[in-house]
């Protein structure tokens, strides 16, 4: 079962990816070019929530029952802290791809309620941003972390 959930949030990640990106582009430049909100806007913040919500659900089925990472993490969590890669998916990882689902959330609930296509591009925009931002630095900690251990075990 751990298999089959995992390849589904490894390949979920890039359609992740995509929509932050589309939803980015759309948002940016609706805002600086004061374009009218159309329903292309609403229709890709929709899929990039639909995508961040599928993609916590799967994280959270890994981490609370299928993976061996946290299940160790958590049945010691001192040790846990102390080594980078247990600490990554035990906490590092699951907090910040907490909270950029938290963004994305946001982002979509404001920009709906705004009154002005400017209000709903640029609240999309700054929250889409931020999400974006802490996917990235969660990723490239990982990218980090495997370049650490690969040059650790030469």
């Amino acid at each position: 079962m751990h298999s089959i959930i995992n390849t589904l949030h490894s390949y979920n990640r890039y359609l992740i990816l995509a929509a932050l990106v589309y939803v980015l582009y759309r948002s940016w430049s609706g805002w600086m070019g004061k374009k009218s909100f159309e329903k292309a806007d609403n229709t890709a913040s929709v899929a990039l929530l639909g995508l961040a919500h599928l993609q916590l659900l799967l994280g959270l089925i890994q981490y609370f029952v299928t993976s061996a990472y946290t299940r160790d993490g958590m049945a010691d969590m001192g040790a846990a802290m102390k080594n980078e890669w247990l600490r990554y998916f035990t906490v590092e990882h699951a907090f910040m791809m907490i909270l950029a689902v938290v963004f994305i959330q946001v982002g979509r609930t404001t920009s709906k309620k705004a009154t002005t296509d400017e209000a709903k591009h640029k609240k999309l925009a700054i929250w889409t941003t931020a999400a974006t931002v802490l996917v990235v630095a969660a990723l490239g900690m990982k990218g980090l972390l495997i370049g650490t251990l690969a040059s650790a075990t030469q």
